[in-house]
């Protein structure tokens, strides 16, 4: 057990999780063994385990959480046979104000044909990074060539890879206003751009757009995100590295 542990760690950090995340994994994946140390792994044992968040009234998203790390370690060790499903959640009535695909288009297509061409590449670098607004200011010419932001936030330090579609179009962007280095949306003062400043006029683009004045706040890009990322991915821990929400207690 121990020599497996120690191959998934190194596997975990090769796939180039947070520390923080890796130890979450490395917990759980710790736990299942133990719990299934004397009778061996089997799909009965980690639904059992499974009960056993529940008779310690875990929430079900930290019972999600858990299932998705534990299923992680099983695909590893061999165990792929033995996953088991995460529960479904109802969604909240406040999920109503989350923007949502079509509304980002409709925020799209008003600000590109009303030249708003800034707020048309600070609204796609937002929905396909899930930064935070105030975290504008670290994407730079010099950003894009390596394919990466760094995010300093609270004394910790975390890497954004960006899609390659996004490099394309903020050089596009970069080539058309001649912007040759440093940060790439600047707003008043030759100051990065505010989050204030974005706020307001994401705001009026989106009444503009006919989109509900309670979808447009501030995180309400990087909620796209979460729930884009998640259709397409699933994988809530590793979206918990991407944004930066690493607790799981339990």
């Amino acid at each position: 057990m121990e020599n497996t542990l120690k191959n998934y760690a190194a596997y975990l950090e090769e796939q180039e999780l947070s520390e923080g995340t890796v130890s979450i994994y490395l917990r759980y994946a710790n736990q299942i063994e133990q719990y299934t140390a004397e009778e061996g792994i089997s799909k009965k044992m980690i639904f059992a385990y499974k009960e056993s968040l529940w008779q310690r009234r875990a929430a079900p998203t930290t019972v999600n959480l858990v299932v998705i790390a534990v299923n992680k370690y099983l695909k590893y060790a061999g165990y792929r046979e033995c996953t088991v499903k995460t529960e479904r959640i109802q969604k909240r009535k406040s999920l109503e104000n989350v923007l949502s695909a079509e509304d980002y288009r409709r925020m799209l297509e008003y600000a590109r044909k009303s030249g708003r061409m800034k707020y048309y590449y600070i609204m796609k670098t937002l929905a396909q990074t899930g930064i935070r607004i105030n975290e504008l200011r670290y994407f730079t010419v010099e950003a894009l060539e390596v394919r990466k932001i760094q995010v300093n936030s609270k004394g910790k330090i975390r890497e954004i890879y960006l899609p390659e579609g996004l490099i394309r179009d903020l050089k596009e962007y970069c080539i058309a206003e001649r912007i040759t280095s440093g940060v790439i949306f600047m707003g008043n003062a030759q100051k990065p751009i505010g989050r204030a400043s974005v706020y307001k006029m994401l705001s009026r683009i989106g009444e503009s757009a006919g989109v509900a004045r309670e979808k447009v706040y501030p995180h309400s890009f990087r909620h796209l995100f979460a729930v884009t990322y998640m259709n397409c991915y699933g994988n809530l821990t590793e979206l918990a590295d991407i944004l930066f929400h690493l607790s799981i207690d339990i």
